[in-house]
């Protein structure tokens, strides 16, 4: 496993995040099994995403095996459209996972998504007030909309988490970039994006044609084929390789099932994107940009 520091924060996080979000198929057993895998993966720097019995159970019995500094914790705060995250509500929250988990403190409270969540300024208040006391250590905010730019344009944040992934446009690129200006943390979501997942949606760009004009400029540009056609590599490795390229990225945050997924994953970054790789993600994003402008011309 490799390790990143994690903006100014002065500490060392795991190229790769594991996500751990409530599950109901999943006990305190299986959530334990997922996070011990991680651990002898080398992963150190975790997401928790639920407050189910099963998954708060497993994570305080597979955390208290390891000595606390050596872990990075964070604890996304959901709120939504209709029902706004109160400070109260974030108090009690944060209040019960640290008694339930026994971690003592979160090193990054995460706000998820203000464009699709209310969060009045008394929410932001009271985490602030949270990590005047060291029960958290750190401030993240999590999306990629408008709200949520302003969010980290305001300057009150320590990390974001965004989409980024190798079919991300010059806005996500920018907005990771200023952000490290910022000497904000980043952590990486969305490596491999829904629309790269299945071969026959119409994300993917066609081979090139013979019968193209030879004055096209993207005539021998091909899509997103090699995903599937790369010897020793599935489409999953490919997108996630590329992702841990991205040295803005604090770590890139993943979900799995199972032990053997993790294991799978954490192997990845000790592997280097095959010999023209880079090169073909390139121009299957230049050639899916210059498409999105000829039919907004059209």
């Amino acid at each position: 496993m490799r390790y990143r520091p994690f903006g100014s924060a002065g500490v060392a996080v795991s190229a790769i995040t594991l996500r751990l979000e409530d599950e109901p198929r999943l006990r305190g057993a299986d959530w334990r099994k997922l996070i011990f895998a991680a651990l002898e993966s080398g992963i150190n720097s975790f997401e928790i995403d639920g407050v189910s019995s099963a998954l708060i159970e497993g994570a305080a019995e597979a955390f208290s095996t390891v000595e606390r500094r050596l872990l990075f914790i964070g604890w996304r705060l959901r709120g939504s459209l209709d029902r706004a995250l109160k400070a109260q509500a974030v108090h009690d929250m944060i209040d019960q996972a640290l008694d339930r988990t026994g971690l003592g403190h979160l090193d990054l409270a995460t706000l998820d998504d203000p464009d699709a969540n209310a969060f009045p300024a008394e929410t932001l208040e009271q985490l602030k007030a949270l990590r005047g006391a060291r029960l958290i250590r750190l401030l993240g905010v999590a999306g990629a909309g408008d709200k949520f730019d302003a969010y980290v344009a305001s300057g009150q944040f320590e990390a974001m988490t965004t989409p980024f992934n190798l079919a991300s446009g010059w806005v996500e690129r920018n907005r990771v970039r200023s952000a490290v200006g910022r000497e904000m943390a980043v952590i990486g979501l969305d490596y491999w994006p829904e629309t790269l997942r299945e071969a026959h949606r119409a994300t993917f760009l066609p081979k090139p044609s013979l019968w193209r004009r030879k004055t096209d400029p993207l005539a021998d540009v091909g899509g997103y084929d090699f995903l599937r056609n790369t010897p020793g590599w599935n489409a999953q490795q490919i997108c996630l390789a590329y992702a841990l390229t991205e040295p803005s990225l604090a770590s890139v945050q993943v979900t799995a099932s199972s032990p053997a997924e993790i294991e799978a994953l954490a192997a990845i970054t000790e592997r280097d994107l095959p010999t023209g790789c880079a090169a073909q993600i390139e121009m299957a994003r230049f050639s899916a940009q210059e498409a999105a402008k000829a039919k907004r011309r059209a």
